[in-house]
């Protein structure tokens, strides 16, 4: 019996002090609950994405899954910092414990269970409220991406017990950091270590420095970065500068902030300005971490939020810049003898436009067949290479680096043709359309010479399909198709046989078609078999499937991102106000004992609270508006061009935060108040 008894004593001794100690459980216990149910949703959506049998599943599969193991680690380290919250008012309890009798051993056992219990209820309510939502969540990842579906209630057991394990770790390593934080501990340090606050921390003026050198690399990073490959490249190591400048700033550059106000007599001996500044500065090394932290989440936010946003409503128009016409058919231009026999002349096959004269009568004569007809038709030869331009000279690289520019080469008789121009070139001369660089009076293309004749204002990129940006292009505009042929081969024996053997003059031909919608069906399903001599045929309509997938599995883990992000952000934002007020509670006490009202305490609680937690998100939206132009060059990389729209979603996001973020400002002030006044 005494056995049983024995038994039973720690964790009715761990429910006890749970209940005690509701106002710091509650919301631990909530956020458990909350990051295992998007855990177990994001698994049991990637099952039911991997048994479906719809067309494109491979991309929403893996694009979930890559969620998943992100949210994994966010889960990780949210849960790690919660629990650090709640051992610290905790510490005082278990040292009475010790006092009282308590060996650390049976510290240990009621730690145990207490961890064991807040497991077992955030994976039983995470799952059970996953199992209700999750097909919920499938059919909206169905609908985002224009799938049929309809609603069945399944549990994938897989995802259960992958959701167990997760939890299970994440929890087995708060346990021991727990144990181990608490068996170094003697029962005095532990009765004081939630009355302990940080000294004063002195004027890091090094920290402070660093801090503000490292912020204004991150930015000048972002604001230089203009192209595609320059934001793929150094978009993200300026993120890391950020938030380390962020750090640094809100730890070292706020003491020196706080500590100047109060060298201003007039200011500082106010009674609600001598109290938060005071108070602000006594503990400004915790308030830097979570200060910091919650301003790159807010920017993590809405950097996700507008972004995701941005692609799923403007997917049709980068599918229309990346295919500006219904049908997009492309062939090797340099050798037409490829072509079957009976479609070419054999006596002038080595001239190039046999390829076109092919695949227009093939294409024009497929369209009759299915009572429709080519409108809008848009055809041209082609030369593409990546290259580095230094002092007028352009040479053919390998591979995307930073600085590396994508080389567009056409003829002249196909840029008037296509618009409307009437431009005249002589050999050996060249014109050019090149935001990013200047050339001079000649330049040097792969060891060709050409000189300048003049240089375009404007050109419609969206007539070039490929992985090309306003700043990343260099359109060259050369006299003759036999110019195109001589730069092919001076690129390939740049590049050698292996790398160059890749570049070649290509033949592009886009067109629209106008019909029934019944010949347009039948014309796309043939025309891939029926055209002879193309490499290959897209048919817009057929893509479109694949890009809602896409982009509909993208916006759906972004609401899985914003998600975690916002609940990170609100625990932080809670806890960190639970452990203020605990703190400040007898200081407020004292202060009203010496002749301070309920109304200024009152008054100067908003300050602080207004003073600390309103800096991170006006923080966050200074960070934004400076990497919006990196953003948009990142974008450029979908194809998307739609800087209205993306900087209408970049608002609307900041707004919406902005909101949220009040709202949680008022409850966590009501909070605070609540518990300085008790």
């Amino acid at each position: 019996m005494n056995s049983v008894h024995n038994f039973l004593f720690y964790p009715r001794l761990a429910l006890t002090n749970m209940k005690k100690n509701a106002s710091i459980y509650r919301p631990y216990l909530l956020a458990g609950g909350l990051l295992a149910g998007l855990l177990y949703v994001l698994d049991s959506v990637g099952v039911m994405v991997e048994k479906s049998q719809m067309a494109g599943k491979d991309i929403m599969q893996v694009i979930v899954e890559i969620c998943g193991n992100i949210c994994m680690l966010f889960v990780f380290l949210i849960l790690f910092y919660i629990n650090s919250f709640v051992m610290k008012r905790r510490k005082k309890e278990f040292g009475l414990f010790c006092v009282l009798g308590m060996e650390k051993k049976h510290l240990g056992f009621v730690l145990f269970w207490e961890v064991l219990i807040g497991l077992t209820a955030s994976l039983l309510s995470g799952i059970i409220i996953g199992a209700l939502f999750s097909q919920a969540m499938f059919l909206l990842l169905l609908k985002l991406v224009e799938l049929p579906g309809k609603l069945m209630f399944t549990i994938p057991f897989q995802s259960v017990g992958r959701t167990c394990l997760i939890y299970g770790t994440a929890f087995s390593i708060v346990l021991v950091y727990d144990l181990i934080s608490v068996s170094r501990a003697n029962p005095i340090q532990l009765l004081k270590s939630s009355e302990t606050g940080e000294r004063e921390p002195k004027t890091r003026w090094f920290m402070a420095a660093s801090g503000t050198a490292a912020l204004a690399a991150g930015y000048g990073i972002a604001i230089h970065t203009r192209t595609a490959s320059g934001a793929l490249h150094f978009f993200f190591p300026s993120v890391i500068l950020v938030m380390a400048g962020t750090y640094c700033l809100f730890q070292a550059g706020s003491v020196a902030i706080l500590k100047t106000l109060r060298k201003k007599k007039d200011f500082y001996y106010k009674p609600e300005n001598f109290v938060a500044v005071s108070g602000m500065i006594y503990r400004m090394k915790q308030n830097a971490a979570g200060l910091s932290g919650i301003c790159i989440l807010s920017a993590a936010v809405l950097i996700t939020l507008s972004t995701c946003a941005s692609l799923y409503v403007g997917e049709e128009d980068i599918l229309r810049n990346q295919y500006p016409r219904e049908i997009s058919l492309y062939a090797g231009a340099e050798n037409a003898e490829s072509l079957p026999s009976g479609v070419l002349d054999h006596e002038n096959a080595h001239q190039p436009q046999q390829v076109p004269e092919a695949i227009r009568s093939a294409a024009r004569s497929l369209a009759l067949e299915h009572n429709c007809e080519l409108e809008n038709m848009m055809d041209f030869y082609q030369l593409s290479f990546n290259a580095d331009y230094n002092g007028n000279r352009i040479r053919a690289v390998r591979g995307y680096d930073p600085g590396t520019l994508m080389v567009y080469v056409l003829t002249l008789s196909d840029y008037n043709r296509n618009n409307d121009g009437n431009a005249i070139l002589a050999p050996g001369e060249a014109m050019y359309y090149a935001p990013a660089v200047t050339l001079g009076d000649s330049v040097d293309l792969c060891g060709l010479g050409y000189r300048i004749a003049g240089r375009l204002e404007e050109f419609d990129i969206t007539q070039l399909p490929g992985f090309a940006t306003p700043r990343d292009l260099v359109l060259l505009i050369l006299p003759e198709f036999a110019d195109l042929q001589d730069l092919a081969r001076s690129s390939r024996g740049i590049l050698g046989e292996e790398d160059g053997n890749r570049i070649q003059v290509s033949y592009h031909c886009f067109f629209d078609l106008k019909g029934p919608a019944q010949g347009q069906a039948g014309f796309q399903a043939e025309f891939k078999d029926r055209i002879p001599g193309i490499t290959r045929g897209i048919a817009r309509d057929q893509i479109r499937t694949e890009f809602y997938q896409l982009y509909g599995s993208i916006l759906f883990v972004g609401i899985f991102f914003i998600a975690l992000f916002l609940t990170a952000t609100v625990m932080i934002i809670y806890y960190k106000q639970i452990t203020e007020g605990y703190d400040d509670r007898e200081r407020f006490q004292i202060m009203e004992k010496v002749g301070m009202s309920t109304a200024e305490v009152k008054n100067t609680i908003t300050r602080q609270v207004m003073m600390v937690f309103f800096l991170p998100l006006g923080m966050a939206v200074i960070h934004i508006i400076v990497a919006f132009p990196a953003m948009c060059s990142l974008l450029s990389i979908f194809s998307m061009y739609n800087t209205r729209l993306f900087a209408a979603f970049t608002v609307g996001s900041v707004l919406v935060f902005g909101a949220v973020y009040l709202f949680v400002y008022r409850l966590t002030a009501r909070t605070y108040f609540k518990i300085v006044q008790e």
